[in-house]
């Protein structure tokens, strides 16, 4: 065999061997994504009185990279909360390692975004796809004050074509995001609530239910903080002072 035809016939087979190596192409998380939206409204469904922990276990979809860098707690009224709350997220799949924590503040200094207050992590937390994961909430302070709801689920199966990556999942009082969860036909069961009277993931205990979750708890991508009314006003004021000093430079650069 001539050298020329070996070594082609040597990068053809490289070749081949990477494209069979290499991992299916995945998406990123579209901006402005949540793990789930509830279908009904939470102010108005029957009010769990648990005090502790609550929130759900969920499986990554195989088809995105999941980026998180945004918790949330339920204020469905839009009432400044009364308490704080701890909002975390864990790694089911590798002993409950915790990824991320953030306390949402009390009163309304958190932007409201859908039906949840959200504070912004420090950096981006990448979910690893087809990962189980749990995120969780407290809850219960000054006898459950603060309005999150309850138990919410879904009726399986789901609906959602199995040939359709990233498609909402809904057929009852969740819409998953497909971007985050795997909502194909038949994977209901990767999602169960989960509640804890304490933060130890060793305490952790599911629900027992099938395609549901304690609607306490919720996280995004790239959730862009909304300063309040009055932090806006504030920097109008701040416009108008910056305006007017460039104007008197301008009007002493003139007279100079």
């Amino acid at each position: 065999m001539k050298q020329p035809m070996k070594n082609k016939l040597i990068l053809i087979t490289g070749a081949a061997m990477c494209f069979a190596l290499a991992p299916i192409t995945r998406a990123q998380t579209v901006d402005g994504s949540v793990l789930y939206t509830p279908n009904v409204n939470l102010s108005t469904i029957s009010q769990n009185g648990f005090a502790g922990y609550v929130g759900g276990v969920f499986l990554t979809s195989f088809n995105y990279f999941p980026e998180v860098n945004a918790l949330g707690f339920a204020d469905p009224t839009g009432a400044p909360l009364t308490d704080s709350h701890v909002v975390s997220l864990f790694d089911n799949s590798n002993g409950n390692a915790l990824l991320a924590s953030v306390t949402v503040p009390a009163g309304n200094a958190a932007p409201l975004i859908d039906g949840y207050r959200w504070v912004q992590l420090p950096s981006t937390v990448n979910l690893t796809y087809n990962n189980y994961y749990i995120i969780l909430a407290q809850v219960g302070q000054d006898n459950n004050a603060d309005i999150w709801g309850n138990n919410i689920a879904n009726t399986a199966p789901d609906g959602t074509p199995s040939n359709v990556p990233g498609a909402n999942a809904s057929n009852g009082q969740i819409t998953w995001s497909g971007q985050y969860v795997n909502s194909q036909q038949g994977y209901e069961f990767s999602r169960d609530g989960v509640y804890s009277s304490d933060a130890n993931p060793a305490d952790f205990n599911r629900a027992g239910g099938t395609d549901d979750i304690y609607s306490a708890p919720n996280l995004g991508f790239n959730v862009i903080p909304a300063p309040e009314p009055g932090s806006v006003a504030l920097l109008g004021v701040g416009a108008a002072l910056f305006a007017g000093l460039a104007l008197k430079r301008k009007a002493n650069k003139r007279s100079a």
